[in-house]
């Protein structure tokens, strides 16, 4: 078997394919997939795959072990992979393929991608277990390994590529965070692959010879994670607050003493409610994780104490740079706010995880990537913060999450914090702001129930902040959507009230 020279992250992968062939790899529905029958699927799609010229591979996503298999193919062939899901809207598929230039689809189900066209071939990877890899090129640091397509601002997907070199910079920096495991760890995957948590989710586990559990598309998504959790008794795991919030009910009967490590990511953590978990996890470490996409997953890190947390409106601290990242904080005319200062900036990040540019969209990367005042290139992230006194970057809120009310700037997440002290943090709110035409910004407020007292809460309200920062309207749903990165989806709810 021949393999090309890889260097970082990969490397280290294929290295476990051999020194722990007999450990398993993943948990996917219920069946355990050693490390050996995984790097079979591997080798087997990579010597397929191999053979064509095209450098940008379509996957779609399925809760398989032949979509990680294709995942880790495309990448041992030095091609970049995007991922497509099945259960998006066509058009955006559509998009998202045609933004790419995929040719080929590589899918692990009976079911056909609804995108296949006569010019795209659609491959299925199940079965495929050949040993030997033939005419595998040699991969360059520079190329992408995966390009992640999120939501922009005008509708159309926009295109995040990052490079090999991107992803070896952040597994060196997430190294030097001091994880404490091995290969006897059980490690949890539980968002979805177009989402890019989902990627150090299982590619940091199996660098490491450790076990992967997936969480089941069937059924209850947060039910089944707990479940997992507790039944397997897994020792490390990152989680979407908001997924935490709706295991709230639960927090008394759920108890997982082999967690080591629980990492919070992918939005703003609240304090409070990683205050009250402590007891379902009393032997783990718990770190808030942060970072854009396009910054490569996660650029800094904050270890929640017990006690004492650093947040700001009940948002937990954002931490410190990762190693090789560099941030500044800067105002709207882009002059440098002073660290320990109380005013906020715009957390600008540089370093070697910061992509090149978006795929594709030059004007869009000139307004996102700008030069420093130390000629170092910045991504401006669009988010708002302050570092305190040690070092560490208080998270402030996002800055389209500031309006002007009758002239007076508002941070919507201060009213968010008010609103969730009256409900003692056992309700996720919101506040949108909406325009009606021919008047200013007017604020409603979206409780995630429907049992409430609206004049109560009102005065409440009322009573804890000036009449500016009062909402107009106040409204109650039972559950609040999520997006497919587990985040509160905010322009669903903009849609629904």
């Amino acid at each position: 078997m021949t393999k090309q020279k890889n260097k970082g992250m990969l490397e280290y992968i294929w290295n476990a394919f051999d020194v722990y062939s007999e450990h398993n790899a993943f948990f996917i529905e219920g069946k355990y997939y050693t490390y050996r029958q995984l790097s079979l699927k591997v080798y087997g799609i990579a010597t397929l795959i191999s053979g064509y010229q095209d450098k940008i591979i379509g996957i779609v996503a399925e809760n398989k072990v032949e979509t990680y298999a294709s995942i880790l193919a495309v990448l041992l062939c030095g091609k970049t992979y995007v991922i497509l899901h099945p259960d998006y809207p066509k058009e955006r598929n559509e998009n998202i393929t045609r933004q790419a230039g995929i040719k080929i689809i590589l899918h692990c189900s009976e079911r056909v991608f609804p995108e296949t066209t006569s010019c795209i071939e659609s491959i299925c990877t199940n079965d495929l277990q050949k040993e030997y890899i033939h005419n595998i090129t040699e991969v360059n640091e520079n190329g992408y390994a995966y390009i992640i397509f999120t939501s922009g601002s005008t509708g159309e997907p926009k295109g995040v590529p990052i490079s090999r070199q991107n992803l070896n910079a952040f597994y060196t920096a997430y190294n030097h965070l001091g994880w404490e495991i091995d290969e006897t760890d059980r490690m949890l995957q539980m968002f979805e692959l177009t989402f890019d948590v989902s990627i150090v989710s299982f590619l940091y586990p199996l660098t490491l010879g450790a076990c992967v559990y997936t969480v089941s598309h069937e059924g209850i998504k947060y039910l089944n994670i707990i479940e997992i959790m507790e039944r397997y008794k897994l020792t490390f795991a990152a989680i979407s607050p908001s997924l935490l919030q709706l295991l709230l009910p639960y927090f008394t009967e759920i108890y997982l003493p082999n967690l080591k490590y629980l990492i919070v990511t992918a939005e703003a953590s609240n304090a409070k409610l990683l205050s009250d978990f402590r007891r379902c996890a009393p032997n783990a470490t718990f770190i808030n994780l942060y970072g854009p996409t396009e910054s490569t997953i996660y650029c800094t890190a904050y270890t929640i104490p017990p006690t004492g947390c650093k947040h700001h409106n009940g948002m937990i601290a954002i931490g410190k740079p990762f190693y090789g990242i560099k941030v500044c904080l800067m105002n709207e005319e882009g002059k440098p706010v002073p660290f320990n200062a109380e005013q906020a900036g715009e957390l600008w990040v540089s370093g070697k995880q910061v992509m090149k540019g978006y795929w594709k969209a030059p004007e869009k990367s000139e307004i996102a990537l700008v030069k420093g005042l130390d000629g170092n290139i910045y991504y401006k992230t669009g988010d708002l913060c302050r570092i305190d006194e040690e070092g560490d970057i208080i998270y402030c809120g996002r800055k389209d999450y500031q309006v002007k009310v009758q002239g007076f700037r508002i941070e919507l997440s201060e009213i968010e914090y008010v609103v969730k002290k009256y409900f003692n943090d056992q309700h996720n709110a919101v506040v949108i702001p909406k325009y009606p035409e021919g008047r200013g910004c007017e604020l409603h407020l979206v409780i995630e129930d429907t049992e409430f007292n609206k004049k109560a809460l009102h005065e409440y309200i009322c009573s804890k902040l000036p009449i500016y920062m009062v909402p107009k309207y106040i409204h109650g749903i039972a559950n609040f959507p999520l997006n497919t990165s587990n985040k509160i989806d905010r322009r669903k709810i903009h849609e629904l009230i």
